[in-house]
């Protein structure tokens, strides 16, 4: 792995959410996420109950995590993509993860954990970008 690929995971591991984005049904989908870098990799907990996970494995996924909502003028956004697979929750899981978000969806939430071996990564760094949280705020 690169220098430049270490740095954009180091910047994926300083947020905790991010945008999985994968086929279902053959159309695009994109899917919040929580995650954790390991190694080379991205560790990724989804819901169960939003089905995904089944779509994602053995597939190429697209994963995106960024500091878009913070107050800073440099913001950055990294993209990678690479083949998911479903793995069993992680020894420590709530150690790694945090604890399980209570309901999604009003639903209880119930984890399946999904492993990105990132192939390609890309970050892009925009500067000067004052004013974005404030002028671009829901």
């Amino acid at each position: 792995m690169s220098p430049q690929e270490r740095r954009a995971l180091e910047l994926v591991a300083a947020v905790r959410y991010g945008r999985l984005a994968l086929s279902r049904h053959a159309m695009p989908y994109i899917a919040v996420a929580r995650h954790v870098v390991v190694d080379d990799h991205v560790l990724i907990r989804v819901h169960r109950g939003w089905d995904i996970h089944g779509a994602c494995d053995g597939s190429v996924v697209g994963y995106q995590a960024d500091n878009l909502n913070t107050a800073t003028d440099s913001i950055w956004a990294v993209h990678l993509t690479g083949t998911a697979r479903v793995v069993p929750a992680p020894a420590g899981a709530d150690e790694i993860f945090g604890p399980l978000p209570s309901f999604v969806d009003e639903e209880a939430f119930d984890p399946v954990y999904l492993r990105i071996d990132p192939q390609f990564v890309d970050v892009q760094f925009v500067k000067g970008a004052a004013g974005w949280p404030e002028l671009h705020a829901a």
